[in-house]
């Protein structure tokens, strides 16, 4: 059985742990309270990881912290990737901002890695259109956006077998 390491990055409060969590079902995390009352109590200040197996291959899962001051861990958990998943939150336009830095930082540095965009949290209302979100992004048209739900299992699914699929060995 093949195995393989996608990472799932972008920025505070797209989603990330959740879509590992999600996937594999129990996972190890590194979240952390927030001193500062934001949108969430917890941010993640390591890693998170999980484990599970798609269509006869098992996924190493490998969650970055989304802040930019953990910045030297998106290095150490992109090593040896197959593959990366960037997760923006599709309500949140100021978000952009730094989902747009995170995607720059990966595409110079991993420019021959398969990856796609997740717009996350799909189900909701005042989405960013896919235009707006590949220009702010500057990512390439080739490049797939993906509509998620990342509490969805399904939709989950959808957008690892898809990466997974662009993956050549």
């Amino acid at each position: 059985m093949r195995t393989y390491k996608i990472v799932v990055t972008g920025p505070f409060n797209a989603g990330k742990t959740t879509l590992i969590r999600t996937l594999c079902g129990k996972i190890l995390e590194s979240d952390r309270r927030l001193l500062v009352e934001t949108v969430k109590q917890t941010t993640t200040v390591a890693l998170d990881f999980g484990l599970l197996e798609v269509d006869d291959k098992r996924v190493r899962l490998f969650g970055t912290p989304g802040q930019r001051r953990f910045f030297f861990m998106w290095r150490v958990l992109a090593k040896g990737m197959d593959g990366y998943i960037l997760m923006v939150d599709s309500q949140d336009p100021k978000s952009l901002v730094d989902a747009a830095f995170i995607y720059d930082y990966f595409r110079r540095n991993f420019p021959d890695k398969p990856h796609v965009i997740a717009a996350n949290k799909a189900d909701g209302g005042n989405i960013i259109p896919e235009k707006v979100m590949r220009h702010a992004l500057k990512a390439p048209s080739e490049i797939p956006v993906i509509p998620t739900v990342a509490l969805d299992r399904e939709s989950a699914m959808n957008l690892l077998r898809f990466l997974l699929g662009m993956i050549k060995l």
